[in-house]
């Protein structure tokens, strides 16, 4: 286990396979380059949240994409392939990051740059998808949560 200290929850303990290296940082944060992932409602359970092991304030909520739309399809080019050394046909985690305003029933995420994740070396990239998918696609369907 290893202790991070986050921006919502204090110091806090994560297994060593719930840390990420980016050689490329996040969009916007190119200068963080490890990351935990926090699961507090409990494994696997979404939300999860994204925490900068580089800054306590730098934080993302995320979502399995695949939970918001069944035919949710990533596509890399070589160039990110190459740097999270995968091959065709090997598995790989995605994660989208929502934006969550004061009336939460108004939460985004983007669609279309998910954060990728080789879970063999634990490297992970944000990439943009060629396909057509919304940079805020809504969460909570109109009426859906009370």
């Amino acid at each position: 286990m290893i202790k991070i200290d986050s921006r919502d929850f204090g110091v806090t303990e994560v297994a060593e396979n719930a840390v990420f290296d980016f050689p490329n940082g996040v969009f916007a944060f190119e200068d963080d380059r490890k990351f935990a992932l926090l699961s507090p409602l409990g494994e696997d359970t979404y939300p999860m949240w994204l925490q900068s092991m580089d800054n306590k304030e730098l934080c993302f909520i995320v979502f399995d994409p695949s939970l918001i739309d069944e035919s949710y399809n990533v596509i890399l080019n070589e160039s990110e392939k190459k740097i999270l050394k995968v091959s065709e046909g090997d598995t790989i985690r995605c994660l989208v990051i929502a934006k969550v305003p004061e009336d939460f029933k108004k939460t985004t995420v983007n669609m279309k740059s998910p954060i990728v994740i080789n879970p063999v070396n634990n490297t992970a990239l944000q990439v943009i998808l060629p396909l057509d998918y919304p940079f805020r696609h809504p969460i909570y369907e109109s009426g859906e949560v009370e």
